[in-house]
């Protein structure tokens, strides 16, 4: 598959009317005037972000219950910021976008947001075959901490400075992310119940908090405590691999992410992870979430 390249780009959405006809063509392309019951009599009206039936005069407003509702940032921004998000290795800081576009931070963050709200997985598809389920902790080493803010006993699995998120990967398909209070039982397994299909192979470590797996699939472990990470086709380095990138998106792009918005992060992440897997046109996959 042909790379999309910024001439690409500049040569499909060269200004504000051709971002506009994209949303329209997106969602209401070929669609039936709820008035007159016309088929695509709708033609665009000047000076608005609107489409008027040539038969009854009815308008629909195509950035109406998206990302760009409401917005005053050209159309041509948001695109672009799109577009840089599709070719980002590691994620597009606020910052990046600020500088990039010469909007103040507020408005950067804003749209930084909203496009990440088109990298999330809203697919109710359950996961099945081979599973491998881990979590990992999101937040700054306490060595790197200055001796003030140091927090006491957060090693391991003791998460006080942290936060938690548990990750469910099927093998050659998808990946699904959840921020989570704690690791417990009661917290992880109703995800993973919830999320893959009874009677699924499901690979884990040896926490305790998977125990009871095996009632509804094949659980099988291995104990990192013990170094033991692989055992045959038994272990959880696919997930590890993917944590890797999460690690450095937050790290090397974000440098810091609230709990508030990392559920956000981390779809981005994933969102990223299994386009990369399925050799997709990343910028036009995002587009045609708007609709």
């Amino acid at each position: 598959m042909s790379k999309y390249t910024i001439s690409n780009f500049m040569k499909d959405y060269p200004n504000e009317d051709a971002c506009l006809d994209k949303v329209f063509s997106l969602r209401y392309e070929g669609c039936v005037c709820p008035k007159c019951n016309q088929v695509g009599t709708y033609k665009r009206t000047k000076h608005r972000r609107s489409y008027q039936c040539s038969k009854c005069g009815n308008q629909l407003y195509p950035t109406k219950d998206t990302i760009f509702e409401k917005t005053t940032t050209p159309l041509t921004y948001w695109f672009y910021a799109i577009y840089l998000y599709s070719t980002s290795k590691n994620g597009v800081s606020a910052k990046e976008l600020e500088r990039a576009l010469d909007v103040c931070y507020k408005t950067a963050l804003r749209m930084s947001h909203q496009i990440k709200k088109l990298m999330q997985d809203n697919s109710f598809d359950l996961l099945e075959g081979t599973i491998e389920c881990d979590e990992t902790f999101v937040g700054g080493k306490n060595k790197n901490r200055h001796k003030d803010k140091k927090v006491e006993k957060c090693q391991g699995r003791s998460f006080k400075d942290k936060t938690p998120v548990l990750g469910i990967l099927e093998r050659g398909g998808r990946v699904k992310c959840f921020v989570v209070d704690n690791t417990r039982k009661e917290s992880i397994q109703p995800l993973i119940n919830s999320n893959v299909k009874k009677n699924s192979t499901v690979f884990t470590d040896e926490w305790h908090g998977y125990n009871g797996l095996s009632s509804r699939y094949n659980h099988l472990f291995v104990d990192h405590g013990r170094g033991q990470y692989v055992d045959g086709n038994i272990y959880t380095n696919t997930l590890e691999g993917f944590w890797s990138h999460v690690k450095r998106t937050i790290n090397g792009s974000y440098i810091h992410v609230s709990k508030k918005h990392l559920q956000k992060y981390i779809d981005e992440v994933s969102f990223r992870y299994m386009h990369k897997l399925y050799q997709g046109n990343l910028f036009n996959e995002i587009l045609n979430r708007i609709a």
